[in-house]
């Protein structure tokens, strides 16, 4: 599992991703790998990018409740939001690789 510490506000309320099991992340990388280097973003991307933070966030809000004009997120938060995903389990792994190797250091 990779342990992502992200949050979003959607609908006025706060939601703590949870622990994304590795093939809901191979399931991103797939995603981002077709969309990633687009110089512009079609409608099917950003109906999958919707999809898929509904489905990081484990269905805690609706599609439709993260794209509400008034209590959701705009379209320049919604493509930051997917691409954020990939630092969140960047930092992990350095956080990860930081105690391995204080672990190493001392011994362990």
């Amino acid at each position: 599992d990779v342990s992502v510490k992200r949050k979003i506000i959607v609908n006025n309320k706060e939601y703590a991703m949870p622990r994304m099991d590795v093939d809901t992340y191979m399931e991103y990388l797939e995603l981002s790998e077709k969309i990633d280097g687009k110089p512009r973003y079609t409608r099917m991307d950003i109906e999958a990018m919707l999809l898929f933070i509904v489905k990081a966030y484990g269905d805690q809000f609706t599609v439709e409740e993260l794209k509400d004009k008034d209590t959701g997120i705009d379209a320049a938060g919604i493509v930051l939001e997917f691409q954020f995903i990939d630092v969140g389990v960047a930092e992990e792994m350095e956080k990860r690789m930081e105690k391995m190797e204080k672990n190493f250091q001392s011994g362990k």
